[in-house]
């Protein structure tokens, strides 16, 4: 029990791991398997009936047939026997008091004509009371009667009063030469006038004649027969019935039984003929009925395969009408989990597959509704914040240059401070832009180069600027302030550290609707760590670098893209950054 539960428990949880389809396909597998076996175990039954019913039936059938033939056969000596009861020479032969040649002869004519006649007589014998006869026989049929009174049928054939009494070669005393059994029919015979007894007939057939009878019932039924007197001897029979070997009494095959014969099955049937007290037994081999059966067989196997190829042909269908949306509603949530969020389109009824697929699809555009919400909250969010990091960059900005001019008032260069001033102001009306966003490049690069000069006026010749911009370029509108903390970057951490006069270079192309800019400096370079620190998305980790940081993260932000902005450095060699601008927008 305790090992039939674990099996029962392993079982089930791999049962309730398979997929839907599995599931489906296994139950219908499942009971077809059960349909097949329960199929073939009435099928069995019935062709047992079936078998039994053709078998019983046609014994029935063949043995009526045969004992019509025998009673029409009997019939047939029977009116035999009156015409030679009704012939005057055998009467007078009979009735005459001495054995006389001269009726001897007439009545030999009589009986030959009639056996050559009639061929299925073997023999007849017409006999005196005396013991005398006179007798006409196809073979040479030997008499063993000496005194007629003292025979075994003598007495029987009287108490009869005229009727016929049937029995095998006389009981014995009427042998053929042929060693072959003849059916006996033996009456007395009356004077018709007086009425009394006045002599004995024998008819003999030969049991070759009913050969053809049973050939064929044989050939239509397929059953032969043994024919058995009183003592349950052989009468007639088929050769390939003997020897006659059966485990029962012959009485125990009334109603008919299965044996085997020569390695062979037979139905067994045995039945009376009380008037003849006989016994008639058939043997019905049971392939005789294998043709009607293996045609029923063969439509029930046809039957069963195409049941079979029906469930399996259900069972995919089924299985795939259930879980092809269902897949396809998997596969919509495996998006999900990759911030795919996607509706399915699949065609559905008013079923449970069509309530899940419009509860999910409302689902979605919930959660879609959200994600623009929250997306559009968020932006506000970093837009308000990056807006605060471009006014904490502008203070920074400009206490540089306030810096600076204090330095030149310090020096009583007038003219330089008002130069600075100027370049101040004419900085600030290009940065503030009348409120707007964005700028033409143009003019960003203006607002570089009034920034470079207020520099320029603290560091001398520290470093130069230069200028590679295509002409096209000119009008697109970029993020304002998008250059400055670059070119600032360029000053303060790689031009001025590494103590050495250098170049800023700006150079600007359009390639497949995308503005390249870059920003690029001779000065330190950086090493690889360097790099990676100056990408990290956290702003406060990169306090160093913060004009450049959030003017990444600006330009992330605005035009909705992370690829916007490639760094290549090395240490001693100086730092180029690549800015990549979708030209989406017109000024």
């Amino acid at each position: 029990m305790f090992f039939y539960t674990i099996f029962t428990k392993n079982f089930k949880n791999r049962f309730m791991n398979l997929s839907i389809k599995l599931k489906i396909i296994f139950i219908f597998i499942l009971f077809m398997l059960m349909y097949v076996v329960i199929t073939g175990i009435l099928y069995t039954q019935i062709l047992g009936t079936e078998k039994t019913k053709q078998l019983r039936q046609g014994s029935y059938q063949s043995i009526d047939l045969m004992k019509s033939n025998i009673a029409s056969n009997i019939e047939n000596i029977n009116n035999v026997s009156k015409i030679i009861i009704s012939d005057s020479d055998v009467r007078k032969y009979l009735t005459s008091h001495d054995n006389s040649v001269g009726y001897r002869r007439s009545v030999y004519q009589t009986l030959t004509q009639l056996y050559v006649t009639f061929p299925f007589i073997d023999s007849i014998f017409v006999y005196r009371f005396n013991g005398a006869n006179v007798n006409a026989s196809r073979s040479v049929t030997f008499s063993l009667v000496e005194d007629i009174k003292s025979t075994s049928w003598y007495r029987k054939a009287v108490a009869l009063e005229g009727k016929y009494l049937i029995n095998i070669n006389a009981d014995n005393t009427l042998i053929s030469n042929t060693g072959k059994n003849n059916v006996s029919m033996i009456r007395i015979l009356y004077d018709i006038e007086k009425l009394v007894p006045i002599g004995i007939l024998v008819i003999n057939i030969s049991q070759d004649f009913f050969s053809p009878i049973i050939q064929e019932i044989k050939d239509k039924y397929g059953t032969s027969f043994v024919l058995l007197d009183a003592s349950n001897r052989p009468i007639i029979k088929d050769k390939t019935i003997t020897p006659i070997t059966l485990s029962k009494p012959i009485e125990t095959y009334s109603n008919g039984q299965i044996e085997t014969l020569h390695d062979a099955k037979y139905f067994v049937l045995c039945s009376d003929l009380p008037q003849y007290n006989w016994k008639i037994v058939s043997y019905t081999p049971i392939d005789s009925i294998n043709s009607s059966i293996d045609t029923l067989s063969l439509i029930l196997v046809i039957l069963i395969l195409f049941t079979i190829f029906v469930f399996f042909t259900a069972s995919f269908f089924t299985a795939n009408l259930v879980t092809a949306p269902i897949n396809k509603l998997v596969s919509a949530m495996e998006g999900v989990k990759h911030g795919r969020f996607k509706r399915v389109s699949i065609m559905t009824g008013n079923d449970e597959i069509g309530e899940l697929k419009k509860t999910y699809n409302l689902m979605i555009q919930e959660i879609e509704k959200m994600i623009i919400k929250e997306v559009a909250t968020e932006k506000q969010k970093r837009r308000f914040e990056l807006d605060i990091l471009n006014e904490q960059i502008k203070p920074h900005f400009l206490y540089n240059t306030l810096d600076s001019i204090a330095y030149l008032a310090l020096c009583q260069n007038n003219k330089e401070v008002y130069g600075a001033i100027n370049a101040l102001g004419q900085f600030y009306k290009s940065s503030l832009n009348k409120g707007n966003e964005l700028i033409s490049l143009e003019k960003e690069v203006t607002m570089i180069k009034n920034y470079l000069t207020l520099q320029k006026l603290r560091y001398g010749d520290l470093f130069s600027d230069k200028y590679n911009l295509a002409e096209d370029t000119l009008t697109i509108p970029i993020l304002k302030n998008s250059l400055q903390p670059l070119v600032e970057n360029c000053i303060y951490h790689g031009i001025k550290p590494s103590g050495e006069p250098g170049m800023i270079t700006i150079t600007s192309r359009t390639e497949n609707a995308v503005l390249y800019l870059t920003i690029e400096d001779n000065g330190l370079g950086m090493l690889p760590e360097q790099i990676m620190h100056l990408q990290s998305e956290y702003l406060d980790e990169n306090f160093a670098s913060f004009g450049l940081r959030g003017t990444i993260a600006r330009l992330k932000i605005h035009y909705e893209t992370e690829d916007i902005y490639e760094v290549t450095s090395s240490p001693l060699t100086g730092t180029k950054i690549l800015l990549k601008i979708p030209i989406k927008e017109v000024l």
